[in-house]
Order: C-alpha cells, then sequence, then structure tokens
C-alpha cells in the first residue's frame, strides 16, 4: 500500500550527455567494425577477429548494450507505509525495501558520488556503504541497523518532507 497524502515516487534514468556520448562512441566503434569487416569485407587491425565474433559484439555493444543502457536502465525510488522502496531496474525485478523500523537515522546530504562510491550505480566502497545513484550529487542517507545506504534524488526537500511526516506517525 502507498502512503496517500505522503506518498513519494521519482522515476530517474540516465539521461546525461556524457553517458549518451560514451554510450554512442563504443556502439559507432562496433558498427565501424562490422560494416568494414562484414559488408566491405576489409578486416580492422592487424590481428583482426573472425567475422563470428565481429557479429558477436557489434550485436552486443552496438545494439543491445545502447538501448538496454538508454532506455530501460532506471532508479525508482517510492515511500510506501512500511518504508522506502527501491529497484535499479532490469538489476532489481523486485523492489529492495527499507523498512522504518531499520532506520536508525537518515538526512539528505550533498556528496561526490566519483569520490565516496566511484561512480553512478550501484556502488559499494570500503566503508561497506551502498550507494543507489543515477545523476547528481545528491541524495538521501540511511544509518541502518545494518548498515548505510545512501539513496539518490533528483527531489531531496521532496522525499526527506515525506520520510519526516511518515517517520514520525511511527
Amino acid at each position: 500500500m502507498r502512503v496517500n497524502q505522503n506518498s513519494f515516487h521519482e522515476i530517474q534514468h540516465f539521461r546525461q550527455i556524457w553517458v549518451w556520448i560514451s554510450i554512442l562512441l563504443s556502439a559507432s566503434l562496433m558498427w565501424y567494425d562490422f560494416i568494414q569487416q562484414i559488408i566491405f569485407g576489409k578486416t580492422v587491425g592487424s590481428n583482426p577477429a573472425p567475422d563470428a565474433v565481429v557479429i558477436a559484439f557489434w550485436g552486443l555493444f552496438g545494439i543491445i548494450f545502447p538501448v538496454f543502457i538508454l532506455l530501460f536502465l532506471k532508479l525508482e525510488t517510492e515511500v510506501r507505509n512500511d518504508g522506502i522502496y527501491i529497484r535499479f531496474f532490469p538489476f532489481h525485478l523486485q523492489y529492495r525495501t527499507f523498512l522504518f523500523k531499520d532506520i536508525q537515522h537518515y538526512e539528505s546530504i550533498t556528496y561526490s558520488p566519483i569520490k565516496r562510491f566511484g561512480g553512478w550505480g550501484i556502488r559499494f566502497n570500503t566503508a561497506g556503504e551502498t550507494a543507489y545513484n543515477v545523476k547528481g550529487k545528491k541524495g538521501i542517507e540511511l544509518k541502518l541497523k545494518y548498515g548505510t545506504v545512501v539513496i539518490g534524488t533528483q527531489k531531496t526537500e521532496e522525499f526527506k518532507r515525506v520520510l519526516d511526516s511518515v517517520i514520525e506517525k511511527e
């Protein structure tokens, strides 16, 4: 059940220009190799791969991977009656739940995803912390009974306001 007047729902996609450029550049290389070797019959490089490998890499990194990253990869965050639910689709088919009863402390933070976690996505650091983030440097840090989790958000104030209103009722 979702919380009615205190609900929070956010969907974030990887839409940064640098993500698009890096994915499209790598896909372009696969397309170039495919066209050169398979279509024109010209091998690429001094030690060319067999045609089957070129076709497999073209399919995987020239089509499937770019479509997967740019269209399907998303972070969904919800606040419900009993906790915070997140899903990093398609890695999580089910929501990952952080129950309110397990949250010892929470706060909105500004952090460096690169310095603290080594980047964006589902990340772990040497301190045993976990991050779920897609873009930006704002999030909600949860101090749980069993560890620390950072959930990146573009709606920090709204997320915190909903958490404040729901958790104070507990």
